[in-house]
């Protein structure tokens, strides 16, 4: 009983302590969720990610491909207009290469070669010049002989003038001729030209000079030295052919421009003469006597009416040319040479005259130079040389408008001396078709003179007048120049 007892005693407590306490929480149901679809799901997030990055780059590519579109259609644009508009630094836009190229005094057989259209063009020119009497004194010993009051004292004052130790020198060259041509395509350009040259120079040495210049005060020997003249004149007939190479349709690049041609040459009128005694001979004035011997030789012979096949021979030029030109760089240089052969006249008379004497007034010596005269020695055939012309040009372009040219021409030598000069000159084209030109021209003993001009260039018409005074200015001035030129194209 008391173990009954005690039992539901244990009990009880049991329960109390068991509701005292709090309730335990249920266990935790089985996670039924599926793995393998959250793999699915990230999965599918991952390439969500990647399509939407590789938009963004196809995107970016698409705006660097049209940027570099743009760009490339800008360059094409500028490209464009570079090509349609001559650069800034180029010359005037329109001038033709022709045109280009400053009038000269010298020859150039190419000037028209160059235009690039086919016509014709008229030119005639003279230039001659002297390094001792100027203007002035030509006028005042052409006045002194229209009113027959010219002496011999008059022509002795002039040679006083003569500058010691050069002598009298003196030029002149002239020609006319007429040209057609034009080009074949824009790498050939082909001129034919007609005309006639005359050349012609002299010289008084000055131990001739000295003689009536100085008197024999300070020296007694005295001699003709290397006194003499000679002339020519022809007619010539010939082509010349131009090649192209480089940037030739437009203002950008360069352009090579090679210019070859040749003149046959047909002698109508031959003179020359000096002293036929190696050393000039020998005059020697004293106080109280006076001797001399001399001996002077002529060659001459020209083309008449009643004989025109008097003059027999001929020759035979040749030219070349080097042009180089960089529109971009303002600049053009040229080298020409032209005029480089010979013509061979046949049938030349050949006359000598002697002077020899030994006296001791000038009574004497007077009625001997009064026996003096040419008398024919023989007949002969002559080789010339033609007075070849070297020169070197050069162009830039300070503005599109104004070019600046500067040229030098060697000297020549041998029976048509002439002297070298020094160019530089100036073109302004306000207008594209007028070119106003203006320059100086310095040639040695002969001085410096000034050069200008005016032109009309026109796609039909072609007009040009170049004047110049050689040796000084105007009244100053111991020569001249002219050249006129007039042309059409078809």
């Amino acid at each position: 009983m008391k173990r009954a007892l005690l039992f539901a005693v244990l009990t009880l407590a049991a329960a109390g302590s068991l509701s005292a306490q709090e309730p335990v929480p249920p266990a935790p149901k089985p996670d039924t969720t599926r793995t393998d679809t959250l793999r699915v799901d990230s999965l599918h997030l991952d390439s969500l990610r990647l399509d939407s990055l590789r938009t963004d780059s196809l995107r970016a590519d698409s705006l660097r491909a049209d940027s570099l579109r743009a760009d490339s259609l800008r360059a094409d644009s500028a490209a464009h207009q570079a090509h349609a508009a001559p650069p800034r630094a180029a010359w005037r836009p329109g001038v033709q290469l022709a045109y280009r190229r400053t009038p000269t005094f010298t020859q150039d057989p190419f000037r028209y070669a160059l235009v690039p259209h086919w016509g014709f063009v008229i030119a005639v020119g003279a230039a001659g010049d002297n390094n001792s009497l100027n203007f002035s004194d030509i006028g005042a010993l052409m006045l002194l002989g229209r009113k027959d009051s010219l002496s011999s004292g008059n022509i002795i004052d002039a040679l006083g003038l003569v500058p010691p130790g050069k002598g009298l020198l003196g030029f002149v060259q002239s020609g006319t001729s007429f040209h057609l041509g034009g080009p074949f395509g824009r790498h050939v350009g082909l001129g034919l030209s007609l005309g006639a040259a005359a050349y012609s120079s002299f010289h008084l040495d000055d131990n001739t000079v000295a003689l009536l210049r100085d008197g024999n005060g300070a020296r007694q020997n005295f001699s003709l030295g290397t006194s003499g003249g000679a002339a020519l004149g022809a007619a010539e007939a010939g082509g010349h052919l131009v090649l192209r190479f480089g940037a030739t349709g437009n203002e950008t690049g360069w352009r090579l421009i090679a210019g070859l041609g040749a003149r046959y040459l047909r002698p109508v009128a031959f003179a020359r003469g000096g002293s036929a005694i190696s050393n000039g001979g020998t005059i020697r004035v004293t106080g109280d006597s006076i001797i001399a011997h001399v001996q002077a030789q002529t060659e001459f012979t020209y083309l008449t009416d009643g004989n025109p096949a008097k003059v027999k021979g001929s020759g035979l030029a040749t030219d070349f040319l080097v042009r180089f030109e960089l529109p971009q760089r303002r600049a053009a240089f040229e080298v020409m040479l032209v005029n480089v052969g010979s013509v061979k006249i046949q049938g030349v008379e050949r006359k000598l005259a002697t002077f020899n004497v030994a006296a001791t007034t000038f009574k004497t010596v007077q009625d001997s130079l009064n026996n003096v005269e040419l008398r024919v020695r023989d007949t002969t055939d002559v080789t010339v040389t033609l007075p070849r012309v070297l020169r070197f040009a050069a162009s830039t372009w300070i503005l599109p408008m104004l070019q600046v040219d500067a040229a030098y021409t060697a000297s020549v030598s041998g029976d048509f001396a002439a002297p070298a000069t020094i160019e530089a000159g100036a073109t302004l084209r306000l207008l594209r078709w007028v070119p106003l030109r203006v320059g100086l021209i310095h040639a040695g003993d002969y001085g410096t003179g000034l050069t200008g001009g005016i032109g009309l260039e026109t796609r039909v018409l072609y007009f040009d007048v170049t004047g110049a005074t050689l040796g000084g200015g105007f009244k100053t001035g111991t020569g001249a120049g002219a050249r006129f030129e007039l042309g059409f194209f078809f």
